[in-house]
C-alpha cells in the first residue's frame, strides 16, 4: 500500500492551533488498520514534521544516529502506546522538507515489506546507511552543474538504446555510471563511455582514470562523445531528460523500478528536480571505438595514481564510427 505522507502531515498541521504556542506533540498511527510500528507527527511550536518508527529498548544499542543536513534523528518514549520507544527522525531546516519527505517515504516504503516486528531495526538501519552513503557523494542540496551534464550525457545513450528496440530492463541494467563503476555502460563483454563536453574547438573530454580507456579483457569499447551547448531556453533540462524516459519505459514495471533506482544512485532525486534548470541543445554527438593506436593512457608506472588527462576530440576522427553501427554492436543485433 503507497501512503501520501503530504496529505497525513497536512491533516495533523490542521489539527493544531495556530495560535498554540506550547510545546506539544501531535501524531497518529501510519495505517489506522494495521500496526505498522510507524507514526507520523508534528510538534508545536513551528510545526516541525517528524517521522517516528518503534523499536524495543534492547534494540536502541543497536540503532547509529548519522548526522544529515536538515534533518535530526534521536530516540524518545511515547505515552501511546504506552512507554514505547521511538526512533525520531525530525526536520530542523524547512530549506529541506522536499528532501525529508522523500527520504521518510523511502523509510515508510522499506519498513512496509518487512513483515517481523524483530527485523524493523535492521531493515531502517540499511536504509538509513544508503542515505548516508547518498549524501556524502552527492549532498542534500542536489547534483552540481557537472555532475548534471554527466548524468544528462548517459541518459542520452540510455535515450538511443531504448529508440532501437532494446528490451527497456537491459537497458537500465546495462547503466553502470549510475553506481560509478569504471564504465558508464557495459552489455556483455561490451562497453561505453559517456563524455560531455561544452567547450569551443578544440573540443575536448577529460578522462578521469587509466581504467576508463582501457579495453583489455572487453569484447569492445566505445567512447560516446555528447557536445552541448548551453541555452537560455528551448533546450532541455536534466529533468526534462528523466522525464522523457519515464514516458518511454511507462508500463513496463521492471524496467520503472530498476530506473527509479538507478536515478537515485546517479544521485537524482525529484525533490531536486525544480533546481534543475539548466538547458541544453545537442550540438554534435559522436562516437569512437576505442582500440590500438587510440589517443589514451592505459599503463603507468608502479607507484603512480590518480591519473587524470584530456584527449582533444579531432585527433580521435581515424577511430569514428556511425552512431548506429555502434548501438548495434554494442546490443549484439
Amino acid at each position: 500500500m503507497k501512503y501520501d505522507l503530504e496529505k497525513i502531515w497536512a491533516l495533523i498541521e490542521g489539527e493544531i492551533d495556530p495560535a498554540d504556542s506550547s510545546h506539544n506533540r501531535v501524531y497518529r498511527r501510519l495505517d489506522s488498520d494495521i500496526e505498522t510500528g510507524i507514526r507520523l507527527g508534528v510538534v508545536t511550536p513551528g510545526k516541525t514534521r517528524e517521522i517516528l518508527v518503534q523499536i524495543d529498548e534492547n534494540e536502541e544499542k543497536f540503532f547509529a544516529s548519522p548526522k544529515w543536513m536538515g534533518m535530526r534523528f534521536e530516540i524518545i518514549s511515547l505515552d501511546i502506546p504506552e512507554t514505547t520507544r521511538h526512533i525520531r527522525l525530525f526536520l530542523s531546516d524547512r530549506e529541506h522538507i522536499s528532501v525529508f519527505s522523500t527520504v521518510c517515504n523511502d523509510i515508510v516504503d522499506t519498513l512496509a515489506k518487512v513483515k517481523k516486528p524483530g527485523l524493523r531495526i535492521q531493515e531502517l538501519q540499511n536504509c538509513i546507511e544508503r542515505w548516508s552513503h547518498f549524501f556524502q557523494k552527492y549532498g542534500a542540496e542536489g547534483l552540481s552543474p557537472e555532475m548534471q551534464r554527466g548524468l544528462f550525457g548517459e541518459l542520452s545513450w540510455l535515450r538511443l538504446l531504448l529508440s532501437r528496440n532494446m528490451n527497456a530492463t537491459s537497458v537500465i541494467r546495462s547503466w553502470k555510471g549510475c553506481r560509478r563503476n569504471f564504465h558508464d555502460f557495459q552489455y556483455s563483454e561490451r562497453v561505453v563511455e559517456v563524455k560531455t563536453t561544452l567547450t569551443k574547438e578544440p573540443r575536448r573530454v577529460r578522462i578521469n582514470n587509466e581504467k576508463q580507456l582501457d579495453n583489455r579483457g572487453f569484447d569492445s569499447l566505445y567512447l560516446f562523445i555528447l557536445s552541448l551547448q548551453k541555452l537560455e531556453s528551448r533546450g532541455q533540462t536534466l529533468t526534462g531528460m528523466v522525464d522523457e524516459i519515464r514516458t518511454v519505459i511507462k508500463g513496463e514495471k521492471s524496467a520503472e523500478n530498476q530506473f527509479e533506482i538507478a536515478l537515485k544512485d546517479a544521485g537524482f532525486l525529484d525533490a531536486h528536480a525544480s533546481l534543475y534548470t539548466d538547458e541544453y541543445r545537442v550540438t554534435k554527438q559522436e562516437i569512437f571505438e576505442v582500440k590500438n593506436g587510440f589517443p589514451r593512457i592505459i599503463r603507468v608506472p608502479n607507484g603512480v595514481g590518480d591519473i587524470t588527462y584530456t584527449i582533444t576530440i579531432s585527433a580521435c576522427s581515424d577511430f569514428e564510427l556511425k552512431i548506429d553501427d555502434a548501438i548495434s554492436n554494442f546490443i549484439g543485433s
